[in-house]
């Protein structure tokens, strides 16, 4: 089953959709393989200048998540640090 176009499903295990490394298994540890990054706001470029403070007191990060063998980019998200890993999603088997 495809999740997207980083991500599919076999047999329970997460696993990346071009490398076929797994990334997690169903249904609560679907990401617990990746490689996690983050870093100040931003270095997501130049689309993204402003100090987060101007808008908010919290601490504002980039995330993004990597698959453990070939590296393919699988989510990038802009978040505040404390809060939890936003891109969240369930598969019914």
């Amino acid at each position: 089953m495809k999740i997207d176009d980083n991500k599919v499903v076999e047999d329970g295990t997460v696993r990346c959709a071009h490398c076929a490394a797994e990334l997690g298994t169903l249904p609560d540890h679907t990401s617990e393989k990746v490689l996690r990054r983050e870093q100040p706001s931003t270095a997501a470029g130049a689309g993204v200048r402003v100090d987060p403070s101007v808008f908010t007191d919290r601490d504002v990060v980039l995330r993004q998540t990597f698959c453990p063998e070939c590296l393919t980019l699988l989510s990038t998200e802009i978040v505040p640090s404390d809060e939890p890993e936003y891109r969240t999603w369930s598969v019914t088997q």
